[in-house]
């Protein structure tokens, strides 16, 4: 079992070579990282997106697919990619290829930590379904934004897990793992994001959504932040997990969503609409 001064001493290493730039953070998939150079590349055209994406003919079916949902359907059905990239818009599909790609940054060929890190996408998914429901609620948010922040919240456990499989006393104790989790894997979170270019909007609310009783106050809007926080506590309801059990009312995030103080129910499960698009998602 490991004691308090090894965590201590594996978060210091940790921390140390996080700031010297040291830390194997994982890559994003080559398509990813492409689209994410085409979309921010002005000289870039749909015709540059289209052919990237007809390498991945499992993205490719996604994309169509979705194009030919509730959610973005028009009066004719799109059959090829470069239409649903058309009706779709490059800055959605570059979150759509996003989305689908993150479950590669999510996988270990190690088998002490494979179940903690299943877990962990489990978790990340249903923060971003939540976000998803979330912000559709809210006019100046976009829900595929907010499912793009709930699928990476987490993200900078990924590292801490795969530094941890080659410590053996951390790895080997449950608790330490979760104690280092905890410590870091927000500040790691946030300096992945940040080196993968992802947007700010998302950035700032990956490195805030364990700031759950921050108050930005009531002049200003719903944020991100606030999505996240609120997914998050609620993907633990009825679990053991520390939040489970946290009070509400004192997340202001909560009345933020719900607009009444007395109301901490947010309701997410009432969007059948919004619950078929983003099954549509993830299918």
């Amino acid at each position: 079992m490991a004691t308090r001064t090894d965590v201590e001493n594996f978060l210091e290493k940790l921390r140390s070579d996080l700031d010297r730039q040291l830390v194997d953070i994982p890559t994003l998939p080559d398509i990813s990282v492409q689209a994410l150079f085409i979309v921010q590349d002005d000289n870039s055209t749909i015709a540059d997106l289209v052919n990237l994406i007809s390498r991945d003919t499992a993205l490719a079916s996604r994309l169509v697919r979705q194009a030919n949902s509730p959610a973005y359907r028009g009066l004719h059905r799109c059959s090829t990619i470069h239409s649903a990239v058309t009706r779709l818009g490059m800055e959605r599909v570059r979150q759509v290829v996003l989305t689908h790609s993150m479950k590669e940054v999510f996988q270990t060929g190690n088998e002490a930590i494979r179940e903690r890190m299943e877990q962990l996408w489990a978790h990340s998914l249903e923060v971003a379904v939540l976000s998803y429901l979330l912000a559709r609620r809210q006019r100046h948010l976009d829900a595929d934004i907010a499912l793009l922040a709930g699928l990476v919240h987490d993200i900078g456990a990924v590292p801490i897990l795969r530094r941890a499989e080659k410590v053996e006393v951390i790895y080997q104790d449950p608790r330490a793992v979760q104690a280092a989790i905890d410590a870091a894997h927000v500040a790691m979170g946030r300096a992945m994001l940040k080196s993968w270019n992802f947007d700010p909007e998302i950035v700032r609310a990956v490195g805030d959504h364990e700031k759950i009783r921050q108050d930005p106050g009531a002049h200003e809007p719903v944020s991100y932040t606030d999505i996240l926080q609120a997914a998050n506590i609620e993907s633990y309801g009825g679990t053991r997990h520390r939040l489970a059990t946290v009070d509400r009312s004192e997340v202001p995030a909560f009345r933020r969503l719900t607009g009444d103080p007395d109301r901490l129910t947010l309701d997410w499960d009432t969007d059948e609409t919004g619950l078929n698009h983003v099954n549509q998602i993830f299918e």
